[in-house]
């Protein structure tokens, strides 16, 4: 009986699993694996920290998801991996062997060695940190006495969270002396990767908001309620809160993989997914770097690009255990961006085109509904937003 091992169940490692239990190979054994209690729909993070969704939408729990008949669902943290001995060692000493293993462990957030950051910022990449920030707002004084709420790093997900925040403060009438909202980004600009007409759209509605945005800021300390940073001399920023999204770094179980890998774009694979030199070894999401791109080109770490890898590993790992041949080649598809201002407004870009207002927001939601993992949670995301 082969034994087939996930590791990871995030859009990738889950997305992957469910679609291989539509058609098993007789005989196939399954078990997976993640730290977590729930899968985290991490594009809706931002409407959960503002009451917008609840949390069976954003993160609903993987007993939900997940067959237990035909899957052995253990929650741990994997401790060691050796893909040559075949065998998963977790923290509480458990050992698996396994047959064909799929490696989606996801990324965690880079620090950059700024003093203070990891201690005293909150990331916000998972549903803790959607709770934690909102725990954190409701006991600190917020926007009183002139102190903005400060977010580090201005991706898709600094900018995202920057405007959630505003939305607080304006649906609680909140008023302030000074900005409501700054944003520190260590670049000449902000979503950088983004179209120019994304960005330039974004910011206007950022000042719209009293949202201040300042770049090629070098961030040199975080302190509980305060940031010191560098831009062309050293300054400080007294904040109500910090908040860490200034990047993210492969899971460090990548480390014991005997393979090629790419500073903080993962490790290289075949166009299959597979590990080369390791054929048993599925990788997917944030953990593979740029399979059949050019040096240079890394892959984005996005839920789009891991949603579109979980079908062509399903489809190789039933091929691998039916005949040893998988034939499916991933090229990833850029479908397009969305940049959630409000509860009704978006910014989007697709395939070059540039929307923003409702319209936007329609289609942002749309393409998050289609990816949701089943109808009742979709169902429930539809009810939630139309009440």
């Amino acid at each position: 009986m082969a034994h087939v091992v996930f590791i990871g169940l995030g859009f990738g490692g889950l997305y992957a699993l469910r679609q291989f239990l539509d058609d098993v190979p007789e005989g196939t054994r399954v078990t997976a694996i993640d730290q977590r209690d729930r899968f985290v729909f991490t594009p809706l993070l931002y409407e959960y920290l503002a009451d917008e969704l609840e949390a069976d939408v954003v993160a609903p729990s993987y007993d939900t998801l997940i067959p237990s008949a035909e899957v052995e669902l253990i929650q741990a943290r994997v401790r060691d991996l050796d893909v040559q001995a075949r065998r998963v060692e977790l923290e509480d000493g458990r050992t698996l062997d396994f047959d064909v293993l799929v490696l989606a462990p996801g990324s965690v957030p880079s620090y950059h060695g700024v003093a203070g950051a990891r201690e005293h910022a909150i990331s916000f990449y998972s549903f803790e940190d959607a709770d934690r920030m909102r725990t954190t707002l409701k006991v600190r004084d917020w926007a009183e006495g002139g102190r903005p709420a400060c977010v580090v790093g201005g991706g898709v997900v600094g900018v995202e969270l920057a405007f959630a925040l505003g939305e607080i403060l304006s649906r609680e009438g909140r008023t302030t002396t000074g900005p409501r909202v700054i944003v520190l980004e260590a670049m000449d600009e902000i979503l950088r990767g983004l179209s120019e007409g994304v960005r330039r759209m974004v910011r206007s509605k950022m000042e719209e908001r009293g949202i201040e945005v300042r770049t090629s800021i070098r961030v040199l300390e975080v302190e509980e309620q305060a940031v010191r940073f560098q831009n062309g001399g050293e300054q400080e920023l007294e904040a109500a809160v910090v908040a860490w999204t200034a990047g993210i770094q492969p899971s460090p179980l990548l480390q014991s993989l005997p393979v090629e890998r790419h500073g903080r774009h993962g490790v290289r694979v075949e166009r299959t997914l597979q590990l080369p030199g390791v054929p048993h070894v599925f990788v997917l999401g944030d953990a593979i770097s740029y399979p059949g791109r050019e040096v240079g080109a890394p892959l984005p770490d996005t839920a789009q690009a891991a949603y579109q890898q979980s079908d062509i590993v399903a489809r190789n790992l039933r091929t691998w255990l039916k005949d040893g041949l998988p034939r499916a080649e991933y090229d990833y598809g850029h479908l397009g961006d969305f940049v959630r201002v409000s509860r009704s407004e978006a910014v989007a870009d697709v395939k070059g085109v540039v929307l923003d207002g409702g319209g936007a927001s329609l289609a942002r939601r749309a393409a998050y509904l289609f990816r949701m993992p089943d109808w009742a949670i979709r169902t429930s995301a539809i009810r939630q937003w139309l009440s």
